[in-house]
C-alpha cells in the first residue's frame, strides 16, 4: 500500500512558481490527503544532488497518484511524468489558465489521467469525481 496519496511534482523555483504548488497542495490537503512534495524531501545543498534525485523516485513509487502542476515547461516535472507514467501510475496534470484547443505536448497530454485548468477543477473533481474536461491539441 502507498504511503502517500499524491506525489506533487511541479517547479517551486520563483514566488509565482510556490504559490501555485501552495494553493494545489492546500486543495489536496483539504480533502485529507498525504502529501509528498519533493521541495520538503530533502534539500540539495545538503545531500547533493544524487540523494535528492533518488528520494524523489522513492516518493514516486511510495504515492498512489502523482498531480503534475504544469505552470512551466520544467524539466523536472516532466521526468516526473513520465517516470510515473513507466511505473504504471496515474498521473494528473494542472495547467491553469488551460483554455479548449490550447497546445500541450503530446508526451504529456498522452501521459496524463486528467488534465485540471484551475484550482477549482481540481477541487471539483476531488469533491464530486468530475470536473471541466477541454479538448487538446497535442503537438
Amino acid at each position: 500500500m502507498p504511503g502517500y496519496d499524491y506525489y506533487v511534482a511541479g517547479p517551486f523555483f520563483d514566488r509565482r512558481q510556490l504559490e501555485s504548488m501552495q494553493r494545489i497542495e492546500a486543495t489536496l490537503e483539504g480533502h485529507g490527503l498525504k502529501l509528498f512534495k519533493p521541495r520538503y524531501a530533502s534539500d540539495i545543498k545538503v545531500v547533493g544532488p544524487r540523494v535528492c534525485f533518488d528520494d524523489d523516485c522513492a516518493g514516486i513509487r511510495a504515492s498512489k497518484y502523482v498531480l503534475a502542476n504544469l505552470i512551466d515547461d520544467d524539466p523536472g516535472t516532466m521526468f516526473e511524468i513520465g517516470y510515473a507514467f513507466a511505473l504504471g501510475k496515474k498521473v494528473f496534470g494542472i495547467l491553469e489558465g488551460c483554455s479548449e484547443g490550447d497546445a500541450v505536448n503530446l508526451m504529456i497530454a498522452e501521459s496524463l489521467t486528467e488534465l485540471f485548468v484551475s484550482v477549482d477543477d481540481l477541487e471539483s473533481y476531488l469533491s464530486t469525481g468530475s470536473h471541466r474536461r477541454i479538448g487538446l491539441r497535442e503537438f
